[in-house]
């Protein structure tokens, strides 16, 4: 067989075109969802947790993760796939574990509560960990890693998906999940550290947006349905795992942490959407001031990141950046000036809204 396993090329940054987009103010957008989850029966504390995650996501680029993804979020609800009333339950509990069921309600909102569980029982005893089952998409993993960081805290977490969609290494079939996970550090003060990927070479969410925009897909990132490598969005049906092995083992653990570890099952035994199956997660707070002299730390890790940034760009980059730093920056820029949503993603929201009643704020 030949190899189908070719070099990653440069990570992408989001696709942008102003001419296919239009500009919303955060707050009216927010709202906008709230109204949205509300009028399906979702309470309206926890539509404004849900609403609130996925801004955030939108504010940091995950446009996919963010507001895009709530007329799917309102479809699973009329299939009955998500509860928008279901009650988070907490099934074990040790002090520095707990076991939740989500009872299928929007993923944001039990996972919200889990990290908050987790940064709580690390105050506590040093670490605290939370799994997930009978939940559902929870977004962006980044927002939920970032609430540890705001607390002092190193945060981690990780989820499951649908249906196996990643190729095994040596493959052309799909074995694993598109499992994303993520990891954020605190510093004093400015941009915390936030590594925010998914096991394969690219999310299915930059997929979607490199065809929205009109874009092909780098070689190397994709195969279509018969197993042949391509580079359209649209007949795009498996990817391939970050950097071969290592991304497919990474998606492997990432699965048993979502998945086995709450009585879930592995992607390869899922046939479905994301939605039917449901999802599983896993959250993890570790208290820096319980392992070490919090200044300590703080002192290494930001004279670490200093000299890091004062490094020489190789050629092609205007500067050296550290994980989560450009998207800190855009959620920065976009909270004061509005985010550059794609005409399509605006128009389904706006269809959505329409059915509803419910004006929309452009």
């Amino acid at each position: 067989m030949e190899r189908i396993f070719t070099p990653m090329p440069e990570t992408l940054d989001i696709p942008s075109d102003p001419q296919q987009e239009t500009v919303v103010q955060m707050g009216p957008l927010r709202e906008l969802m709230i109204r949205l989850y509300v009028r399906k029966g979702v309470y309206q504390a926890e539509a404004e947790i849900a609403a609130d995650r996925q801004i955030e996501a939108d504010l940091r680029g995950i446009h996919s993760h963010g507001s895009r993804a709530t007329p799917r979020y309102l479809v699973a609800m009329d299939l009955g796939d998500v509860d928008p009333r279901g009650v988070s339950l907490v099934i074990r509990q040790t002090p520095a574990m707990a076991v939740l069921d989500g009872s299928r309600n929007l993923g944001h909102v039990t996972s919200t509560k889990a990290m908050l569980m987790a940064i709580e029982m690390a105050r506590q005893v040093g670490t605290g960990t939370v799994a997930v089952r009978n939940s559902q998409h929870y977004g962006a993993a980044s927002v939920y890693a970032l609430l540890a960081a705001k607390a002092g805290m190193i945060g981690y977490t990780t989820t499951s998906t649908g249906m196996a969609t990643v190729a095994a290494y040596g493959s052309r079939l799909p074995a694993t999940a598109n499992n994303a996970f993520a990891w954020a550090a605190p510093v004093r003060s400015g941009t915390a550290f936030c590594l925010d990927m998914a096991c394969a070479v690219s999310s299915w969410g930059k997929v979607q947006s490199l065809g929205m925009y009109g874009l092909s897909i780098p070689p190397g990132w994709a195969l279509d349905a018969d197993g042949h490598p391509t580079t359209e969005a649209a007949t795009a049906k498996t990817l391939l795992p970050a950097s071969g092995a290592r991304g497919y083992g990474l998606a492997f653990v990432s699965s048993i942490l979502a998945g086995p570890l709450v009585g879930g099952r592995m992607p390869l035994h899922k046939s479905a959407r994301t939605e039917a199956e449901g999802s599983e997660h896993f959250f993890y707070a570790i208290d820096i001031s319980k392992f070490v002299e919090i200044e300590t730390f703080y002192d290494e890790i930001e004279r670490t990141m200093a000299d890091i940034r004062a490094l020489p760009p190789t050629e092609g980059f205007g500067r050296v950046t550290l994980p989560g730093e450009l998207e800190s920056e855009r959620a920065e820029r976009w909270a004061r000036e509005g985010i550059p949503l794609h005409r399509d993603h605006l128009r389904e929201l706006g269809e959505v809204a329409a059915k509803m009643k419910i004006a929309v704020p452009w």
